[in-house]
């Protein structure tokens, strides 16, 4: 591998974690109108083209002894399917995700353009566009700058403006991937202090009062059982508008993440108060993933720059005053850089080999795959309406370190332009039911607010 080479894949640690946790994510975006799919397999197979990264795959022999080694050739990176119904046939794909990949000889990113059969009668043409993305080789955040350049690129061809679409492919040619250590120092501000950061952590309080949390001496088994199970991804909906006016007119400040997040974290306590008989006043603690790069960072690198914030409220609090206070816990890491101190953790942790040494009591975790460029424009796709973001995720753990990384409910929210929560659920290495009782309590908890 040249010097150029290694430069652009760079090497984090927390990549090779993921590659032996072994997650695909599935990110929908459904519109109504006319798709030129010539035009979006040309933006789609353009875009990807220019990513050196792509091209390699993560050998692994142990936590710090990993390397990237070329692999292909590719194919059956686009697909185009026919189906009476397209949601189910969304779930299908997430279902089938790592067959997809094997297909592709395990490119790490896949379009794939859901289609209904077509009928006299047919009003609109409703359509998914499901992009499959490989975690060892980038965050949802990095997941969702490709998508949205392959849709900027598509827009440019079918206005026939070759400048522009020229100019986006030599954009994401320039995206690197930078080393842990430089990146931590590019990132740091004058007031971070790692060492009060860490002393912070180790005070924080969490605990995992329902027990969601597979112990480290217990995965083997669960894992062994998990690969004979089928997976097919469970996908909620919920309105948050009212949830949104309730809490905001209490804590005009609350973001929308707070709320989402401090619904979820209402949903377990039910679940534990109802189900698991746990006393009425406990707290909940759950890790929630903080993108560490600013935006303008996004367009720039590209990679798995993540961290886990353990977040901890009381259970019995209201919805208003557990979001508000899970909003100044946000504002709180962003400010101190609590997040890039985990991040910097997290990479030590693999060079000395001790991931996993530590059981974390916390009992879920969540991530937002909110996509604001498909939010905030109403013209995103050309010649199409939006309607509604969702997605879907399955994991295939390659041995007990992939699995200690989704060893208790992992959680995805993203929302749509109309205000409606996609909440989906990683699969649980435990059992289905449990996600089950879970998805049972949300509803709950939504409906109460």
């Amino acid at each position: 591998m040249s010097d150029n080479t290694l430069q652009t894949i760079g090497k984090l640690g927390l990549e090779n974690l993921m590659s032996r946790a072994n997650i695909i994510f599935t990110s929908g975006y459904k519109f109504s109108g006319q798709l030129n799919t010539d035009n979006l397999y040309k933006s789609f197979i353009s875009v990807l083209d220019q990513i050196v990264k792509f091209e390699y795959q993560i050998h692994h022999q142990s936590q710090s002894d990993y390397q990237w080694k070329k692999s292909g050739p590719f194919k059956n990176r686009f697909l185009t399917i026919k189906t009476d119904d397209i949601d189910e046939e969304f779930k299908n794909i997430c279902s089938r995700s790592f067959d997809l990949l094997k297909e592709a000889n395990h490119y790490p990113m896949l379009l794939a353009v859901i289609e209904p059969v077509i009928t006299k009668d047919a009003e609109e043409n409703v359509f998914i566009i499901a992009q499959l993305s490989e975690h060892a080789h980038c965050d949802a955040g990095s997941s969702e700058l490709i998508f949205n350049k392959v849709i900027e690129h598509y827009n440019a061809l079918e206005s026939d403006d070759h400048t522009s679409a020229q100019k986006i492919l030599e954009g994401i040619k320039d995206l690197i991937t930078l080393d842990s250590e430089d990146m931590i120092e590019l990132l740091k501000q004058e007031h971070f202090n790692h060492q009060d950061n860490v002393d912070n952590l180790m005070q924080y309080p969490v605990a995992d009062v329902g027990e969601y949390r597979l112990p480290p001496d217990t995965i083997a088994h669960h894992l062994e059982e998990y690969k004979k199970r089928i997976r097919k991804p469970i996908i909620q909906y919920f309105d948050i508008q009212l949830a949104l006016e309730k809490c905001r007119k209490v804590y005009p400040e609350i973001t929308k993440n707070s709320i989402v997040c401090a619904l979820l974290a209402k949903g377990i306590y039910k679940l534990n108060v109802s189900l698991k008989n746990k006393p009425k006043e406990h707290i909940i603690s759950f890790k929630m993933v903080s993108n560490i790069l600013p935006k303008d960072l996004r367009d720039k690198y590209f990679g798995n720059y993540i961290s886990f914030i353990p977040v901890s409220v009381d259970g019995h609090l209201s919805v208003e005053d557990i979001a508000y206070s899970i909003n100044e816990r946000i504002k709180e890491f962003k400010s101190t850089q609590l997040n890039l101190s985990i991040f910097s953790l997290v990479e030590d942790a693999v060079k000395a080999s001790e991931v996993g040494s530590v059981d974390e009591e916390m009992s879920f975790i969540v991530t937002n795959w909110n996509n604001y460029t498909f939010l905030n424009n109403p013209d995103y796709l050309s010649g199409c309406q939006s309607i509604k973001h969702i997605s879907g995720v399955n994991i295939e753990p390659k041995d007990t370190l992939g699995a200690l990384l989704v060893n208790r409910p992992v959680l995805v929210i993203n929302l749509s332009p109309d205000e409606e929560l996609c909440l989906s659920y990683f699969p649980s290495l435990r059992s289905d039911d449990e996600t089950l009782q879970i998805a049972e309590s949300m509803e709950k908890a939504f409906a109460d607010i």
